[in-house]
């Protein structure tokens, strides 16, 4: 696996976004990192669907939710494409459905996730705020 090369939970993004006390400013230097090129960022079409929920579920403006997800897709940030057979395979890990098509896809492209969810935890996750003790 490549040391600077991770895939983005959609925590990330909406931690960022809504200044979360615990996560916001570490998400916030994750995205830093990708814009400056220091980290190599990969994400699929579903992690920008969950940022889309999630910021609707917190009272979003559908402008603002639009404006956001244009913002992340204008980073130098890699969507990998999502085949049938990765949900198939995916369906195998002991993760939950959306939670295991991101590792899924996080190995097939060799990269590890960088999330506030613990649930990634036997999986090698990288806490946000760990990113620069890696």
């Amino acid at each position: 696996m490549q040391k600077n090369k991770y895939f983005i939970d959609s925590n990330i993004f909406f931690y960022a976004k809504i200044g979360d006390r615990k996560y916001g400013e570490c998400s916030k230097k994750v995205i830093r990192k990708i814009y400056e090129g220091e980290a190599e960022g990969h994400v699929d079409v579903l992690v920008l669907l969950e940022v889309a929920n999630a910021l609707s579920k917190f009272h979003m403006k559908r402008e603002e939710i639009t404006r956001e997800i244009t913002a992340i897709i204008s980073l130098p940030i890699n969507i990998v494409d999502v085949s049938k057979e990765d949900i198939v395979e995916s369906s195998e890990i002991d993760l939950k459905p959306y939670d295991a098509l991101h590792y899924y896809v996080s190995r097939k492209i060799d990269a590890r996730i960088i999330s506030a969810d613990s649930d990634f935890d036997k999986f090698g996750r990288v806490d946000p705020c760990e990113i620069d003790k890696i």
